[in-house]
């Protein structure tokens, strides 16, 4: 009996480990697909010659309806220009920056994609109305952007910074550090650059490594320093002198640090020679689009010629 007992038991337990080993295992999640690995043209691709500087990213088409009686939804009332939040009829919403930053933000933004680094879609209305503003209509001059522009599913995502990225130690990178100093843009902190995604790939990438919020420019690069002064423009030195291979700058910047160590004589040539290749057409059309004067544009233009002739002098 005591045989036949444990012959019982020992074949329930054959049977539970079998059942164990036969049970299906529960099913696994998909894995994530991988991200690739950023290439080069998320930060910068070589552009189609004569690039159309007046309307920018995406031409005539995204510019906003100057008939439109837009909604203010916020009012920023931190940093050095005043600006909205705005939606309008359709639903779209708009960042709003009214001068002075308004206008040195198109003319800087128009020049970075000038030369192959990626901007969003930024425009100018001179005169636009709004509902629920804190002044009169019709409004002050604007800078518009758009949060989700009809351009391939833009969208901005994370920040990233000028120390801590896939390029640093690039030509083009470098060169990027060059053209803040060219421009007097000394608020290069990572909030003010953004990764957009796109839903479809422009300009070679479906990723796009963006400066963004150009408008402290174009004045003399410091703390507390005139921003969009033509004076102080024409009075602020470029280029010091090269120390061991290394290109010293007159820059009051926050990264100013970085220029010195790691910009080298050919990383300002490169820029340099590709800014001389824009047209004059293509300059006054930066300035045009941003409202300047031409009086003003010239000496800006003027100006800009003379710091390219600079660094193509290095050697």
């Amino acid at each position: 009996m005591r045989m036949l007992t444990s012959s019982i038991v020992c074949a329930l337990c054959m049977a539970v480990l079998l059942t164990a080993q036969t049970k299906p295992a529960p099913p696994s999640k998909p894995a994530s697909p991988a991200r690739a690995e950023p290439t080069m043209a998320e930060l910068w691709s070589e552009p189609e010659p004569d690039r159309d500087l007046f309307y920018g990213v995406g031409g005539a088409r995204l510019v906003p309806d100057p008939k439109e009686l837009y909604e203010v939804t916020e009012i920023k009332i931190g940093g050095f220009s005043e600006g909205y939040s705005l939606i309008d009829s359709q639903e779209r919403e708009w960042s709003v920056k009214f001068p002075p930053e308004a206008l040195s933000e198109i003319v800087v933004s128009r020049l970075h994609w000038a030369l192959g680094y990626h901007q969003p879609p930024l425009h100018l209305l001179r005169e636009w109305n709004a509902k629920g503003a804190t002044s009169p209509n019709p409004q002050l001059p604007a800078r518009f952007r758009a949060k989700s522009p009809d351009f391939n599913g833009l969208q901005s995502g994370a920040n990233w910074a000028f120390k801590d990225n896939p390029f640093v130690g690039t030509r083009q990178m470098n060169a990027l550090l060059v053209l803040q100093a060219i421009v007097e843009n000394p608020d290069v902190k990572p909030s003010n650059n953004t990764i957009y995604e796109l839903k479809a790939p422009a300009e070679g990438a479906s990723r796009w490594y963006v400066v963004r919020d150009l408008g402290y420019s174009l004045g003399r690069a410091g703390f507390n320093s005139p921003r969009t002064d033509i004076d102080a423009f024409e009075r602020a030195p470029f280029i010091r002198g090269v120390v061991n291979g290394k290109v010293q700058f007159h820059y009051g910047g926050q990264f100013k640090s970085t220029l010195r160590d790691v910009v080298t004589v050919e990383d300002v040539r490169w820029l340099c020679e590709r800014l001389g290749r824009l047209t004059d057409r293509q300059w006054h059309d930066a300035f045009r689009a941003a409202g300047y004067e031409l009086s003003v544009s010239d000496r800006y233009i003027s100006r800009f010629k003379a710091r390219i002739a600079e660094g193509l002098a290095l050697h």
